[in-house]
């Protein structure tokens, strides 16, 4: 090692190489990563997203975001209707409330809706932790809307963590800030007391078709394919999901202690 600084000290034609190859071409990615992660993380005033009114009587809040250059009207509303709708024995004795979030127009930029939306979650948390007679928060995400529900539930477990919380996981983005790939897949689900997940596998979304360390993923590709549904793979569990709980047939959190996932293998993929 000795010797290759007394070469490089020595030899000018060396260093010349090396601030050519490496120092040099190396200086715009430095400026630029520090740029993006600055332009990221600068506040912003998401007042307007988190201004949503709830009965301050509920008791059980259900909330589900969309996802990357979308809207509610694409599945959230519908979704929020089918649950108002169905009867869910579970449910039945609490007093409940829907919220169909729109969080654009941050949700258009792929390149930072996982940390504004993140962001947007810690704030609705803040309000809903505020709700006197909240027991039960059901969040459903889809894309990077995953994101909005993820840092909504880190926080309210925060502030309130004797909230019980449930998180579903709709196709899910997995990269966070523009580096970290893999932070979705290892995180979501880590802090609600029970998550799921509904994944396509032909979804080529980074970290969307993956089975997620702390959710019950399942994969519900073969569904769309048998009936040949005409939906994209990266949209598929949404619509899934929504006929799925109107017919009951997924797992459902409530006040009680009952452990859904004991019937559950949260180590692998499941078909559905």
């Amino acid at each position: 090692m000795n010797k290759l600084l007394e070469t490089y000290r020595s030899n000018i034609w060396l260093k010349l190489f090396w601030w050519l190859a490496v120092i040099i071409p190396g200086i715009p990615f430095i400026i630029f990563s520090v740029g993006f992660q600055l332009y990221a993380h600068w506040p912003r005033d998401f007042s307007q997203i988190t201004s949503i009114t709830v009965n301050p009587k509920t008791e059980y809040l259900s909330l589900s975001v969309h996802g990357v250059k979308d809207n509610p009207k694409s599945w959230s509303n519908r979704l929020q209707n089918t649950i108002k709708n169905t009867n869910v024995q579970q449910l039945a004795k609490f007093q409940k409330a829907q919220v169909s979030l729109s969080w654009q127009p941050y949700s258009d930029n792929a390149l930072v809706c996982s940390v504004t939306g993140r962001n947007i979650g810690e704030q609705l948390a803040n309000k809903v932790a505020k709700l006197p007679n909240i027991k039960v928060i059901h969040l459903i995400g889809h894309s990077c809307g995953s994101f909005v529900i993820y840092g909504l539930c880190e926080k309210l477990k925060q502030i309130k963590p004797m909230i019980r919380v449930q998180s579903t996981y709709l196709d899910p983005v997995a990269i966070y800030s523009g580096l970290f790939w893999q932070y979705g897949v290892n995180n979501f689900g880590s802090c609600a007391d029970f998550s799921d997940s509904y994944i396509d596998t032909q979804d080529t979304v980074p970290g969307s078709n993956q089975n997620l360390k702390h959710a019950y993923t399942f994969d519900v590709t073969d569904i769309r394919l048998k009936n040949k549904h005409p939906y994209a793979p990266h949209a598929w569990p949404t619509f899934f999901y929504i006929d799925a709980y109107k017919n009951n047939q997924i797992p459902i959190l409530s006040d009680e202690d009952i452990e859904l996932s004991d019937k559950l293998n949260n180590d692998k993929l499941t078909k559905w």
